[in-house]
């Protein structure tokens, strides 16, 4: 039979998708999909993949699981990324992945990507001004994909992801892929959910780093104001080709809150909470960290990226950074959270743009003259200035997300000397500040103009 050709008004067809009008209604049923769904079980995961027999896991999978669908008995890796690849010819992408890639000298082993078609043909950025705006129909949101985008539904067998049965919770292609099975996921779909981490959202990302075998695989989020371009609940999914060095830093306990941990310069490029699956028995409460963690910073209006990953044993003594070259130590799920400063408005791709990828030590560059002449220490700059928050804010964040996780009063925790500026408003510290600044000395360059002058210089100013 041959292949139906799928056709869109206007000259663009990937334009005139992104921007359609049309809109699946909210009681739409999954069985209106050629997508397959995914069917899983606790008993699937896999907590450390060191300790992991993939053949014998993969046969296992198979046999237990009864669906008459061939795709839905494949592991989640496999299925991703035959979907994936299916999905190119019905015109799904807004360009072939054609990247290079260069490793950065320096501390922290950072690596780059350039990728210029990104950079001029994906979806412009929408405009935000506060992390939990409400969803707003008349944007490009997911309720919106073709269904040759989708490319399976979730589902888990043994504990229902949602109560709610019409709630479809499915994986689509990102039409401007970062690297090879770069796709979307995107909680209880027809809800239209805010970008607002959910306990579901948080709940899908750790079952699906558990279900892929590969520690290449990482889960990331976005909020508004810290780089997401949609204002619809949705994760990225996606592989890349070199380890984050942050996997090999040292951590710091955060304050007297157990099995969560801290990571901040010069550790690292930019400070994080860190949060470790070390066992099964574990995991509600890592969930629940994560959840009431990004909580807190969506109550307080703080942007945040998040990076899922593989990651060795957390430590807290030794080396600064310690690498596993023989393969040895455990790789387990480990998120690291990067509270970060809030951009309001969208930002068109420069030379990059930090989000969670790129916090985490993954570049990607949108110009090629950038990636040619970039090095280390103008990559910290930038995420310096766009992206890390101040050591005294996040000192002061973390006293209030240890309350947050403990269950204590949020202040408690706090040195009375972090309190000085407790009950002023903000035009109040806004000028309270503005009369520190006045007191700052000129530039250098401006205080001494006179007396650097030569005699070649001497006469008017221009």
């Amino acid at each position: 039979m041959p292949m139906r050709k799928i056709v869109m008004l206007g000259a663009n067809a990937r334009t005139q998708r992104s921007v359609s009008s049309i809109q699946l209604p909210s009681e739409y049923s999954p069985s209106a999909s050629s997508a397959p769904y995914f069917n899983y079980c606790p008993s699937d995961f896999i907590l450390d993949l060191r300790n992991h027999p993939k053949e014998e896991s993969e046969e296992n999978y198979s046999n237990g699981h009864s669906t008459e669908d061939k795709e839905a008995k494949k592991p989640l890796k496999e299925l991703l990324h035959d979907r994936w690849e299916n999905a190119k010819q019905y015109n799904a992408f807004n360009y072939s992945l054609n990247c290079m890639y260069r490793c950065l000298d320096g501390k922290y082993d950072l690596s780059m990507q350039l990728n210029i078609e990104r950079g001029e043909l994906r979806r412009k950025p929408m405009h935000f001004k506060h992390i939990k705006e409400p969803f707003n129909n008349l944007r490009f949101n997911f309720t919106k994909l073709h269904d040759n985008e989708i490319l399976f539904y979730l589902k888990c067998d043994s504990d229902p992801i949602s109560n709610d049965p019409l709630d479809r919770h499915l994986v689509a292609v990102n039409a401007s892929p970062l690297e090879r099975d770069h796709s979307l996921i995107v909680p209880s779909v027809n809800k239209c959910n805010p970008q607002v981490l959910t306990l579901q959202a948080v709940r899908i990302a750790v079952d699906l780093m558990l279900l892929v075998d590969d520690d290449m695989f990482h889960i990331l989020f976005n909020s508004l104001l810290g780089q997401a371009s949609v204002n619809h609940l949705h994760l990225h999914a996606m592989y890349w080709p070199y380890d984050s060095d942050l996997i090999n830093r040292k951590c710091e306990p955060l304050h007297d809150v157990p099995d969560v941990f801290v990571i901040r310069p010069p550790s690292w490029i930019c400070p994080a909470i860190v949060f470790q699956l070390n066992s099964m028995e574990n995991y509600e409460q890592f969930k629940m960290n994560i959840y009431k963690c990004v909580e807190h910073l969506t109550e307080t209006n703080q942007a945040h990226n998040l990076f899922l990953t593989r990651a060795q044993p957390i430590r807290t003594t030794g080396a600064e950074k310690e690498e596993d070259r023989r393969g040895e130590r455990p790789q387990l799920v480990t998120c690291y959270v990067f509270p970060r400063m809030n951009m309001i408005g969208a930002k068109p791709p420069s030379n990059f743009n930090p989000a969670a990828n790129e916090l985490a030590g993954n570049l990607t560059s949108y110009t090629y003259r950038f990636f040619e002449s970039a090095n280390e220490q103008a990559v910290i700059r930038i995420i310096e200035e766009e992206a890390s928050l101040d050591d005294d804010s996040f000192q002061s964040l973390c006293f209030d997300l240890a309350d947050v996780l403990i269950g204590r009063s949020v202040g408690t925790s706090r040195p009375h000397d972090l309190d000085v500026l407790e009950g002023l408003t903000s035009p109040e510290i806004d000028e309270l500040r503005d009369s520190f600044q006045s007191f700052m000395p000129r530039s250098p360059s401006i205080r001494h103009r006179s007396s650097t002058r030569t005699h070649s210089d001497e006469g008017p100013l221009a």
